[in-house]
């Protein structure tokens, strides 16, 4: 895995906090982050690895300290902070860090996002216009920014990118009639109305039952957002693994959420799958064995 193998400091209250570039996507150590908090970080490791979906995401790199010996760091990507920061519930720390462990799910990835994004001269990745030449203004060039990102990391079909382009067009006063009225895309339809056409017993269980199961078989993935109120929103979103068998679509009712189609023509693979792996025979739950 290629890495800038730099550490970018971002001033956080009375602290420093840091991002990292790994692959192009941003991450950041979690040991200052748990320390700044006030908690302890040896039983936070602890947690973060025995939770199987924190566990998947982590990387563990070396960066030269200071004092010139190697360190080993445990990363976290940083569109994965916000789900873990809400796993801390402050009624249930130590009244005297409680008020510092509120100020850092309120604004910790924000302020981490904000420097990872608009960043000029310390995060590299932001300078993607040579000076001598022609300049976008700011704030177009922080919405392009902005928006490749949310295509990459939410990994969108084409569909909706043509869908998230208009709309960029649109808030920009851009002409939009250069772009395709829709791609020739396979057909697509939720897994509830799948099911339920097929008649299976899991067409009512879809929440409860076939969500995590797809997840555990690594075809989901919970993605999470702030909502106007300041709380964290999940969402399911196809894995790279479940890209194979469908898409991505951006909600109709949240641009910056996906809900995930399946392609009908191999949803039959895929039901075979999850019926293995939830032991399933003949439409009917096995015992456990």
């Amino acid at each position: 895995m290629e890495t800038s193998n730099t550490l970018i400091p971002v001033p956080f209250r009375n602290t420093t906090l840091f991002l990292v570039d790994i692959d192009g996507t941003p991450y950041t150590p979690m040991k200052p982050i748990v320390e700044g908090m006030g908690l302890d970080w040896a039983s936070q490791f602890t947690k973060i690895k025995s939770n199987q979906r924190f566990a998947s995401t982590i990387v563990e790199i070396t960066m030269v300290a200071e004092d010139g010996k190697q360190r080993e760091m445990v990363c976290f990507p940083l569109r994965k902070l916000p789900g873990w920061l809400m796993t801390i519930h402050p009624n249930k720390v130590k009244p005297d860090i409680r008020e510092t462990v509120i100020v850092y799910q309120n604004e910790c990835d924000d302020a981490l996002w904000d420097y990872w994004t608009q960043g000029q001269a310390i995060n590299p990745r932001s300078t993607f216009i040579q000076p001598d030449t022609y300049t976008l203004p700011y704030q177009p060039a922080l919405e392009i920014q902005i928006f490749e990102s949310a295509i990459r990391e939410l990994r969108v079909s084409e569909t909706s990118k043509i869908r998230m382009y208009a709309t960029f067009c649109k808030s920009n006063g851009i002409n939009s009639d250069f772009l395709p009225d829709y791609v020739d895309e396979p057909l697509v339809r939720a897994i509830t109305p799948l099911l339920k056409g097929m008649g299976h017993s899991l067409g009512s269980k879809v929440a409860n039952t076939v969500n995590p199961a797809l997840e555990a078989m690594g075809i989901l993935e919970h993605l999470s957002r702030k909502s106007t109120g300041g709380k964290i929103k999940q969402f399911w979103s196809l894995t790279e693994e479940g890209l194979q068998y469908g898409r991505n679509e951006t909600s109709p009712n949240n641009p910056r959420e996906t809900q995930p189609l399946f392609f009908v023509n191999r949803f039959p693979e895929l039901l075979a799958r999850l019926e293995v792996h939830l032991h399933l025979d003949g439409n009917k739950l096995l015992p456990a064995q």
